[in-house]
């Protein structure tokens, strides 16, 4: 089969899929956004709320996309390629049948479906064989003027590279649109791919994106996920696939504001020997928010696996569920998890009080400790940017 039939196969199993809402999350009505006319062209970049979720503007590797009508990128980083999808698509249609629609299925979900029938844009990454790349490749997607943003996001990171790519998405205030990101990510032999994902939305958008990983042997897959700021409704599970001796490690940090709806898991199947994963999640809920985390881990042959679930209920009306599950299809396999939902402990307020602190410089201080997660193995630079964007979701809880 061609490329050309691929994709006629791709947007006819998508087709028939509109009407199929995700197993997870708050169901969204996405036939308005099969309508509406594409976003005006002349939408701008507010740098401001770019910055906020941590994107360097200035990187020697970035991807720019504003709503689906505006697009800039470049690499000027030896061995790292950055395209626009479409652009890959047109220049190496063999190659991009290998890897467009391969991971993720079209017709998964509605979401999955309108993004294959309705998207534009999104990046191609490529780290060719060995490179090791130290400084983040950059990735910001912005919705200026609403309505839909599907993004088909391709990385490629070869054997025996290292590389980190940092993604942060934003929204313009009070501008009401459906943002459904289409990640396929492939990690080849002993390579190491970390995915930053830094999300800021708005009161009134819905974000449903949609991530598949293959993880070759020896290799090593790093994500760190944040939701830091208010938004209506949010859902996603990223499934990562391990070969043998290969690892993967996926935190996420969620903060709930208003009347958000938050449903977020993530779930590793483990298919190979002497592969091991670990997903912790941390929730603050405030207000009236609503917040569920998944987990999941799937063990073959000779593998160890380790869920951490913990919620903070910072309002009398919020809400916060976890869902661990563990499944053994071996005798060698070794899998654990903890899990708990609570507030702060007024005996930790007084301690922190009795040594000089405010009551309020206390409470901050706990809330900025409960969401910190160590993640090993971070570049200093990548480092930095997690402690920020740390620091601004422990001020926003509060």
């Amino acid at each position: 089969m061609g490329l050309r039939a691929w994709l006629e196969d791709v947007r006819d199993r998508a087709s028939r899929a509109l009407s199929k809402p995700s197993p997870y999350g708050l169901d969204v009505d996405v036939s308005p956004f099969l309508s509406i006319p594409e976003a005006r062209a002349g939408g701008k970049l507010d740098v401001a709320r770019a910055e906020e979720v941590g994107v360097n503007l200035k990187a020697n590797a970035i991807y720019i996309q504003i709503d689906q009508t505006y697009f800039n990128y470049l690499s000027r980083i030896p061995g790292v390629e950055v395209l626009r999808i479409e652009d890959f698509v047109d220049q190496r249609p063999d190659e991009a049948q290998e890897y467009f629609w391969r991971l993720i299925d079209p017709a998964k979900d509605k979401y999955t479906a309108l993004a294959a029938l309705k998207g534009r844009g999104g990046y191609f990454i490529r780290v060719k064989k060995g490179v090791k790349v130290e400084e983040p490749i950059m990735a910001c997607l912005f919705m200026s003027y609403g309505g839909l943003q599907a993004p088909h996001n391709i990385v490629i990171v070869e054997e025996g590279a290292d590389a980190t790519v940092y993604t942060g998405c934003t929204i313009a205030p009070e501008v009401l649109g459906l943002h459904v990101g289409i990640s396929e990510f492939y990690v080849s032999k002993n390579a190491k791919l970390r995915f930053i994902m830094v999300h800021s939305w708005n009161r009134v958008a819905h974000v449903r994106p949609r991530t598949i990983v293959s993880v070759g042997e020896g290799g090593e897959y790093v994500s760190y996920y944040v939701n830091m700021a208010r938004v209506r409704t949010l859902q996603t599970y990223p499934v990562v696939y391990l070969a043998a001796e290969a690892k993967a490690f996926l935190a996420s940090i969620l903060l709930g504001l208003g009347d958000a709806e938050i449903d977020v898991g993530s779930g590793v199947h483990i298919h190979g020997d002497n592969s091991g994963a670990e997903l912790i999640s941390r929730a603050l809920a405030r207000d009236e928010s609503r917040i569920v985390m998944r987990a999941q881990i799937v063990g073959e042959g000779i593998s160890k696996g380790h869920i951490d679930c913990r919620g903070l209920m910072l309002s009398e009306k919020a809400f916060i569920q976890t869902i661990p599950e563990l499944i053994a299809k071996s005798p060698n396999v070794t899998l654990t998890h903890e899990a708990s939902i609570g507030r702060i402990a007024e005996d930790e307020i007084n301690y922190l009080v009795s040594k000089g602190f405010s009551k309020d410089e206390a409470i901050s201080a706990l809330v900025r400790g409960f969401a910190s997660i160590e993640i090993k193995g971070v570049p200093e630079k990548v480092k930095s940017y997690i402690e920020s964007i740390e620091k601004v979701l422990s001020e926003k809880a509060l």
